[in-house]
């Protein structure tokens, strides 16, 4: 599962309600995907257990895993947190 926290890959199974551990990596691969597109917007995570940054994971992992239905208002609700986390000064890289 690379550098990806199990502790945040298994609170995001739980948030997806997916029971399987055969879906782990795929979880995984999502949350790395999420935190270079926050980099790629300017927000930098240093802690994923922080409350912003770790529904910023989860609505893009709603988002991003399956077929849901609600797949387009997770998918607005992450970039709307992600644009609001890039505009408050919060989350940047260190030294910036």
């Amino acid at each position: 599962m690379g550098n990806v926290n199990e502790e945040l890959v298994s609170s995001i199974m739980e948030a997806l309600r997916v029971k399987a551990s055969i879906a782990k990596e795929e979880i995984a691969d999502l949350v790395e995907a999420c935190k270079k597109d926050l980099e790629i917007a300017g927000v930098y995570i240093t802690d994923e257990k922080e409350a912003l940054s770790k529904q910023a994971i989860k609505l893009y992992c709603k988002a991003n895993y399956g077929y849901d239905k609600d797949s387009d208002k997770f998918r607005a609700a992450y970039a709307a947190l992600r644009d609001s986390m890039a505009l408050s000064g919060d989350y940047r890289k260190a030294g910036e």
